[in-house]
């Protein structure tokens, strides 16, 4: 699994607040998102990971959260990542599986949410075309 180490730069003007959704939606289970993980906005308002049958993200977590937390997504900001990528490629939402996030990467089979601009930096830059 690709995980974020962390947020390199990212402007708050340019993020979306909400709460993290109690349950995932296909599981069931008690809801966790990890550093990075491309998330949406569901249709009660709540943040869900994008997962392997949702095609949308509204952004990238901040940090990590569990279900009930207040979550800040990035939708525009540097992740560096420890997983190399490829620069210059577009990375994507990774559909991860069931109620399972991840950040985005360049063999995610999501939107695109952004690119490589270095092996292990990307940059995300979520527009209305990934959140279709």
């Amino acid at each position: 699994m690709v995980e974020a180490v962390g947020w390199d730069m990212y402007d708050p003007r340019l993020t979306v607040k909400a709460m993290v959704a109690l349950l995932g939606a296909q599981t069931g289970a008690a809801f966790t998102v990890g550093i990075g993980d491309c998330c949406y906005i569901d249709g009660n308002g709540a943040i869900q990971v994008s997962e392997d049958t949702e095609d949308k993200c509204h952004g990238c977590a901040l940090e990590a959260a569990v279900g009930g937390d207040e979550l800040v997504l990035v939708t525009h900001g540097r992740l560096r990542m420890v997983t190399a990528q490829t620069p210059g490629g577009n990375v994507m939402s990774p559909h991860a599986g069931a109620d399972t996030g991840a950040p985005p990467d360049d063999a995610g089979a999501g939107p695109i949410v952004g690119f490589a601009a270095e092996t292990y930096l990307i940059i995300v830059h979520i527009d209305s075309v990934s959140t279709t």
